[in-house]
This record gives structure tokens, C-alpha cells and sequence, in this order.
């Protein structure tokens, strides 16, 4: 089992404040998982950093392909979402590489995103939904059988990326067929089947009477972003409005 530590152990071996430690996760410098709202750092990865080595699991780290997209804006609306809704969320790029941060991870995908394996599947899983999203379809099955719902983020117009909400059952899964699916999922990461199959028993499974509700979510969490990309577009134009004004001859 992968050690973690808490964002004030990072901030003692580093010798920075807490401000630096985001500001390292923003940026990528630093790897970390989110549960609830406290950050762990995995032992390895502050390890690794600390050495000088460049990190392994870059392709799973937030991507950063837009230096201008305000990501710690989008964090803080995602986070409020999984704590209102109880439901993990994530902010994909168009190819369904992560911008944010996973939001509220159930205890069955920390397991399995604490492996290399499984976080190439996790990332394989969100690539492909975003490469089916752009069709229009908005559910969607994990390489675990978790379900998402995807609901797409516009900026001017043009197709930004995707909002996932999901790590959940729609309905009670079958138990010999989860078994055996658990049991691949554990092998392809590496992982013991007892304690992913333990892990297992705690993935929510939505009441039919929340489909309805729980199909809306999504959809109202990307218009709050695309509404901070928005603003963020009338600000630059603004400024860029501004400095017309004032270049000098």
C-alpha cells in the first residue's frame, strides 16, 4: 500500500508555505490526490520531486495545454460539486487529458489510480469518453464498469473539454459478473483482488428515483465554468483594449 503525506509534512520537507505547495500542484511540479478537501502526496512521487527526477505518471497530471485556462477556478466550482452532489468529478480536455484534479475519488479508484497500470486505464477511459462525447453521447462505462455522465464545456463557441461526473453504479451490478470483472481490473493494475473487491462494496449505486436529478448535474456545472471562461475572455479583451490606449506613438 502506497504512504501518503499530508500537506503540512510536504510543506516541512520542502521548507515552503502551503501557498507554494498549490501553486507546485497547479503547475505540475507536484503530484497529489484530493479527498474531500484535504491533499495526500504519494511517499514516491515527493521522493521522486525531492531527487530531482522527472515525474512518471505525467500523462496522468492535470495537462496544462492551456496556459490561460483558470484552473483554480474551475477546481473550486468542481470541488463544490462533489461536495453538494457526493459525486466525483474531473475536467477533461477535448483529447480526455485531465485538466483538474479528481474531485472526491471514490476509495475503490484511489486504489486503483495508486498503480502506473491503473492509471494508464484511467486515462485510457477518459480518452475514449471524450472521443465519443464529441458525438453528442453523455453515458459512459469505465474499464471497471463505474459509470459517468459527461456533459461538454464550451470556450467562444468551440469545444473545450468535458465535465465527467461518475464513479458510481446506475443500478446494482450483477454479483458474479462484478467479481469477475473486479478481478481483471486487478490484475491490469496490479493489484490484491481482496482489497479492490473490499474497496468495491463501498461504490455508490444511484436510486432510481435520482436518475433524472443526478443526469442534470453535470450539465449545470459545466455552464458555471463556461461562464468563468467567459468572463475571463471579456477581461483580456479589456486589457488588451486598454493597452491600445495607452501605447504610446
Amino acid at each position: 500500500m502506497t504512504d501518503y503525506f499530508t500537506t503540512r509534512q510536504v510543506q516541512n520537507l520542502l521548507k515552503v508555505d502551503r501557498i507554494t505547495i498549490y501553486r507546485m500542484l497547479q503547475d505540475g511540479r507536484l503530484r497529489g490526490v484530493k479527498i474531500g478537501q484535504q491533499w495526500r502526496f504519494a511517499q514516491h512521487h515527493v521522493e521522486r520531486f525531492l531527487s530531482g527526477a522527472p515525474a512518471s505518471d505525467e500523462a496522468f497530471a492535470p495537462s496544462g495545454s492551456d496556459a490561460n485556462f483558470p484552473t483554480h477556478c474551475v477546481q473550486t466550482i468542481q470541488d463544490l460539486f462533489s461536495d453538494v452532489s457526493q459525486i466525483s468529478a474531473l475536467v477533461v480536455d477535448k483529447a480526455g487529458r485531465p485538466i483538474t484534479q479528481v474531485s472526491r475519488p471514490c476509495v475503490f479508484c484511489q486504489q486503483v489510480m495508486q498503480s502506473p497500470a491503473g492509471q494508464a486505464a484511467c486515462q485510457d477511459s477518459w480518452r475514449e469518453i471524450a472521443q465519443q462525447a464529441s458525438s453528442g453521447r453523455k453515458f459512459f462505462t469505465c474499464h471497471a464498469g463505474l459509470q459517468y455522465i459527461c456533459a461538454p464545456v464550451s470556450d467562444q463557441n468551440e469545444p473545450g473539454g468535458y465535465f465527467l461526473a461518475g464513479q458510481f453504479y446506475w443500478q446494482a451490478p450483477e454479483a458474479r459478473e462484478q467479481a469477475e470483472r473486479l478481478r481483471r481490473t486487478a490484475s491490469q493494475a496490479e493489484l490484491e483482488t481482496a482489497k479492490l473487491l473490499q474497496a468495491a462494496a463501498a461504490i455508490p449505486v444511484m436510486a432510481p428515483e435520482q436518475h433524472q436529478q443526478v443526469e442534470t448535474w453535470p450539465q449545470t456545472a459545466a455552464r458555471a465554468i463556461e461562464s468563468i471562461l467567459r468572463e475571463r475572455t471579456g477581461l483580456i479583451q479589456r486589457l488588451q483594449q486598454i493597452a491600445n490606449l495607452t501605447q504610446i506613438p
